[in-house]
């Protein structure tokens, strides 16, 4: 199966970010926007997934992703963007997620995830856009009025 998207209008975006946010600043927008972006999903996910105790509808998360550690050192790997992970927290609470999404031998599959990542993808790519371009402006926003502050 082939998926094609377009992608338009992030070049401007991208230039905002790069040009009219400082990178710490810049880098906090694009977190908040990932993590907001990713509500429908991980309420897609919450809608689709099997009921039982409700452990794993409670496990549900959306975070950002945690640094990689380069092997044999203590130093985090550098990351030149922003990640985030939506599912299940994988605490022992909710059962193993796995089990569920694709089932065992003796237990069929309820997948919850991936259908829900089929059926949103296209509306989270679309939903990027317009809460990138409220970030960046909320931003700005709050720079401006900083530097007000600190004017008078």
């Amino acid at each position: 199966m082939k998926l094609k998207i377009d992608l338009s209008g992030f070049r401007e975006l991208e230039r905002a970010l790069a040009e009219d946010l400082p990178k710490a600043t810049a880098k906090a927008a694009l977190r908040r926007t990932a993590v907001n972006s990713m509500n429908r999903i991980e309420n897609g996910m919450k809608n689709h997934a099997p009921r039982d105790r409700g452990d794993l509808i409670a496990s549900i998360k959306t975070k950002p992703a945690k640094p990689q550690r380069i092997p044999g050192t203590k130093r985090y790997a550098r990351s030149g963007g922003v990640s985030v992970n939506t599912g299940p927290s994988g605490r022992p609470e909710g059962g193993n997620p796995a089990w569920q999404e694709n089932g065992t031998v003796d237990m069929p599959a309820h997948p919850y995830a991936r259908p829900t990542a089929d059926a949103e993808g296209e509306n989270v790519i679309t939903e990027v856009k317009g809460e990138l371009t409220k970030q960046i402006d909320a931003a700005k926003a709050r720079i401006a009025k900083k530097a007000a502050r600190a004017g008078r």
